[in-house]
This record gives C-alpha cells, sequence and structure tokens, in this order.
C-alpha cells in the first residue's frame, strides 16, 4: 500500500483532506458477477478497485499503535467482500457501495475515493478499461450519480459528479440515522437482513439494542421489534434507495396504512439536512413523538440533536412521561454487522 499521486477529493472537505494524510489500495482484484447482460450475472468477471483514504495518521505513527489507523488488510477484506457480493447492474452502484465502505471503515478517515475498473467489459471495439470513480467525505455527499466514460486509447478514465444532490445533502451532515422495525415472521431475522443490506448500500456505523414495542395506530396487529442504524451520509434519494432496497430483500408490501409490516426501513434524519420532498421528509415529520426512535438512537448517540426538536434525551423525557406512553422493552438481541 502506498500514498497515491492522484488529488483531493472535490467538495467542501477539500482544503482540510489536503492537509492529511493518504492510505491507498490498488489493484484489488476481485471475481464479480455484475453488469447488465444475463452473461455477465452467469459467468462473472474480474473487476479491480483502487481506494484512496484521506486521514491523520500522526497519532498512530508517534504510538506504533494499528488501532489508531485503517487496518489495510481488513480493508481489502471488506472491499472484496462487496465485489464478490451481491450483484448490481451498474458499476457505478457498485462504487458506491464501495467507498462508503471506505468511510465506515474508521471514524479517522475524513474523506475516501474508490475506482471500479471493468477490463472486461463486454464492448465491441477496442478498448483498454472502463472505470467509475467516485469520491465523498465524511461531511458532505461529493458525488451525486457518476457517468460512465469509456477509456479507449488510456487505462483509466475518471467519472465524477461534482455538487449536492437537488434535494440538498448538508455539509454538516456526518451520517444518517435509520430506524428499523418488523412484526412479521422471523422479525429478528429481517432485521438482522435490513442491516446487512444498509451495510452494503451506505456503510453502517454503529446499531441500537433491539426493543420490542406495542404498535402505534393501525389495525390490531402483532408487537414489533425495533431499532435505530446509523449509516454513512448520502444525498436523501441514496438514502431512500437504501431503504427501499432493503424493504424489497423482505419482501415487504405496502397494503395497509399503519398496518403490520415484515420490514420498515424509515430515514430519521442526516444531520441537519433538510428535505420536502414528499418521498423522503428530513427530519422525518413524526421522529420527535416516537420512543421506539427516540429511544434505541440514544443508544448510539447519546448527544443526539432531531433538528427542530432539540435534545432527543429531552424529548425520550417528555414523551416517557405522556400517560397511556406506548410499552418499551429492551431484550438481549444484537444485531451485528
Amino acid at each position: 500500500m502506498t500514498a497515491p499521486t492522484g488529488g483531493v477529493p472535490a467538495g467542501g472537505a477539500a482544503a482540510d483532506a489536503a492537509r492529511l494524510d493518504r492510505i491507498a489500495l490498488t489493484g484489488l482484484r476481485v471475481h464479480g458477477r455484475h453488469g447488465v447482460l444475463p452473461a455477465e450475472r452467469e459467468l462473472g468477471q474480474f473487476f479491480v478497485v483502487d481506494a484512496t483514504l484521506w486521514l491523520d495518521t500522526g497519532p498512530a505513527a508517534a504510538t506504533d499503535d494499528l488501532t489508531l489507523t485503517v487496518h489495510y488488510g481488513e480493508l481489502a477484506q471488506a472491499l472484496a467482500d462487496i465485489v464478490a457480493g451481491e450483484p448490481v447492474e451498474l458499476i457505478e452502484t457498485l462504487a458506491h457501495r464501495l467507498v462508503r465502505a471506505c468511510l465506515a471503515a474508521d471514524p479517522r478517515v475524513a474523506a475516501a475515493e474508490v475506482t471500479v475498473h471493468k477490463p472486461a467489459a463486454p464492448i465491441t471495439v477496442a478498448f483498454t478499461d472502463v472505470a467509475v470513480t467516485v469520491a465523498r467525505s465524511r461531511d458532505a455527499a461529493v458525488t451525486t450519480g457518476p457517468s460512465r466514460e469509456v477509456a479507449a486509447t488510456r487505462s483509466r478514465d475518471v467519472a465524477m459528479a461534482a455538487g449536492p444532490s437537488a434535494a440538498g445533502a448538508s455539509a454538516g451532515a456526518g451520517h444518517a440515522v435509520v430506524a428499523i422495525g418488523s412484526n412479521i415472521g422471523d422479525r429478528l431475522a429481517h432485521l438482522r437482513g435490513a442491516v446487512r443490506d444498509l451495510d452494503a448500500g451506505l456503510g453502517v456505523l454503529a446499531v441500537s439494542a433491539v426493543y420490542e414495542t406495542e404498535p402505534v395506530g393501525g389495525p390490531e396487529q402483532d408487537d414489533y421489534l425495533n431499532a435505530i442504524v446509523l449509516v454513512g451520509a448520502a444525498p436523501p434519494h441514496d438514502l431512500l434507495a437504501a431503504a427501499r432496497a432493503a424493504e424489497r430483500t423482505a419482501a415487504r408490501e405496502r397494503t395497509i396504512r399503519w398496518g403490520p409490516r415484515t420490514l420498515d426501513v424509515d430515514i430519521i434524519a442526516c444531520g441537519d439536512t433538510l428535505s420536502d420532498d414528499p418521498e423522503i421528509l428530513l427530519p422525518h415529520p413524526r421522529a420527535h413523538e416516537r420512543l421506539f426512535v427516540c429511544v434505541p438512537w440514544l443508544d448510539v448517540e447519546p448527544d443526539a440533536m432531531l433538528p427542530g426538536h432539540g435534545r432527543v434525551a429531552e424529548l425520550v423525557a417528555r414523551l416517557s412521561a405522556v400517560p397511556g406512553a406506548a410499552a418499551l422493552r429492551r431484550t438481549p438481541h444484537g444485531l451485528g454487522r
């Protein structure tokens, strides 16, 4: 692993990243089954990944302590698992998953850049490589949806889209808060599957304990298992896409409003990001009313703030004092990563 010669990721964190050190992992070659064509899914092909992480390596250097820096062996395995894992059609999608995994590798990582090469792409003309590069900072989404370029005479093409999404990714959003719940079938398995899907799509940073709660509103139904997951910050529609993907995995059906469901995945907040898009309102308009959101949130973020409503700890105190507040029971179950 050597320091790269490339520049600092674009975006608001560029000045800070310019003063940081770089760890680079290049030429990670992994067999995967990503692509649009059936043959690509059936036979697969090798993909090559380059990853660069910006962080301060000073504390690790001063103490010679591996725990104070990124373990690049573990990072390589995590990236390899993603490439070899669930197939996707676009290498853009794969690149976004990988860069989120880089940010999730260690809280000291301020920014990351990932290039996914597809040297065996099914193209009918002579070419050297196809590649997509995605860069993200911990403080802001640097890319929104990179375009493709084919490197017909070069070994590498960079596809970058700069600027925040139209929905408004906040420069102060270091992570997003996601609520997950289930009250049909193997509830715990559904929650664990959601954590795995969110980790693959966004990068999981922390997971709360699991709470059993009485349903709020709607028809008579069984109790829920609920938890909170902190994931890497992303534009609102990227968060929504990841949430819906997790629900699809659990065969979520939207038939009865407030009714039972195998899996419910709600985006609660993403830093101070505000979104008035009817598809994804941020912060979640009812989060301040829900103990089953606020209580597990404090497990993973004791000083949490809900934009527009203040400290989550104070919300919990007020909600708990309301007569007839829904029962909330902490379970011994863990969800892992």
